[in-house]
């Protein structure tokens, strides 16, 4: 096999029916397996119980933008104003992942449950922001195919 050079520019994000992928600095999906061995007479059985994941983003923070990612997780995560209007922490939110190399295209879907983003900046730097949203166990889904020529 001849070396392949994926950058993140095939990568596209969207959550919640957004595309995020010009705010987005970085994604990584990480999938950690849980598994349990077995020790048999026969030698050792594997099972792997669950398959849980996370999302670890890096972006321009959004705050204060309409439609903004910063803004739509903190309204899941806590709602809005003092009744906390939409509060739904515990049910997680839909993204694809799209992955496009020269001859396939993998495409990640699934939940992922909203956390606030950090808020925060540095004088006159452009705001960068780094967290973790978690999977929501059972939905992650991968499905690979040609792209087209």
């Amino acid at each position: 096999m001849s070396t392949t050079i994926i950058t993140g520019n095939e990568l596209t994000l969207t959550i919640d029916s957004e595309a995020y992928t010009p705010q987005v600095l970085s994604v990584e999906l990480e999938v950690e397996d849980t598994q349990e061995v077995f020790e048999t007479l026969a030698g050792p059985a594997y099972k792997t119980v669950t398959q849980p994941f996370s999302m670890n983003l890096t972006m321009l923070a959004d705050w204060g933008e309409s439609g903004g990612l910063c803004s739509k997780l903190q309204e899941k995560a806590l709602g809005e104003g003092s009744d906390q209007t939409n509060r739904a922490p515990d049910v997680g939110i839909t993204f694809t992942m799209t992955q496009t190399g020269s001859t396939h295209q993998t495409v990640f879907t699934g939940n992922v449950f909203p956390k606030v983003p950090p808020m925060g900046g540095s004088g006159a730097e452009v705001s960068e922001i780094t967290f973790t949203l978690p999977g929501e166990r059972g939905t992650l889904e991968v499905e690979t195919a040609v792209v087209p020529s």
